[in-house]
């Protein structure tokens, strides 16, 4: 929810940011700061703006692209994203070692676009149980097995950008809004909220990223656990394939001695 008496003039905004009133207005637009619009003057809220020169800190270098962002989160969830080259496999690789996830929020920053809406109860209850969303944030966390309660926050969703649009032009959500109960990414890529054999929640990597997004130290926190989590699974299968092999391999040595 953005509070009237925490909003920034685009001017003042761009100021606290050192940037251009124009890049304020795309990092809206792109739903990297929070605004509202009252009248025809656009106002940004002063916690989204302290958010990015603390959370986010803009670095040299460019976030990875949607599809190497999501690419990154599969990879890391356990999928296998099938419009990732062998060269790019290793290249995510390499930043699953590298990049600490005090990184994440700049890093992975072009994955979707962040909107925060209010829906009424009605459609807000339809959107849990859509097939073109999936649940975050809080809730997800927590279905995850981090140690986090969702408690007042607002839901937070990955919908499709098709059925965003739809559900902005039936008006069944306000976008702008003061009175926000929802925050919705709409991916940058189309076909990846749901992989093989997923369910209505957010790969747990995503889960993650956008709970460091959040910044706060229970956010923070929660995401550690699940990438935790995420490192044994992922090290578990692995071994598990490891030993396959040498299975397959011992039985493939043996038949060729008998023969």
């Amino acid at each position: 929810m953005v509070d009237s008496a925490q909003l920034l003039p685009v001017a003042q905004a761009a100021r606290s940011l050192d940037i251009s009133r124009e890049r304020v207005r795309e990092l809206v637009h792109g739903g990297r700061l929070d605004a509202v619009r009252i009248g025809r003057e656009l106002l940004v809220d002063a916690r989204s703006v302290e958010h990015r020169k603390s959370v986010v800190k803009p670095a040299a270098g460019r976030p990875l692209s949607a599809r190497m962002a999501w690419g990154f989160l599969w990879s890391l969830s356990g999928h296998q994203p099938s419009w990732i080259s062998p060269s790019e496999r290793v290249r995510l690789k390499r930043y699953a070692r590298e990049r600490v996830p005090a990184q994440w929020p700049r890093l992975l920053s072009a994955r979707a676009r962040v909107h925060r809406v209010r829906m009424l109860p009605g459609p807000l209850a339809r959107l849990r149980e859509d097939p073109h969303a999936v649940v975050s944030g809080p809730v997800a966390a927590g279905r995850h097995g981090a140690d986090l309660m969702a408690g007042s926050a607002d839901e937070e969703f990955y919908v499709e950008a098709a059925r965003f649009d739809e559900l902005a032009r039936s008006r069944r959500l306000r976008l702008d809004s003061a009175e926000s109960n929802a925050v919705i990414r709409v991916p940058a890529l189309s076909g990846v909220l749901r992989p093989p054999g997923a369910g209505g929640l957010a790969i747990p990597a995503a889960v993650a990223a956008d709970l460091l997004d959040a910044g706060d130290e229970r956010s923070v926190l929660a995401a550690q656990q699940l990438l935790t989590r995420l490192a044994r699974s992922i090290s578990s299968a692995n071994e598990r394939f490891r030993a396959e092999g040498r299975a397959g391999n011992t039985g493939v040595a043996t038949s060729a001695g008998r023969e």
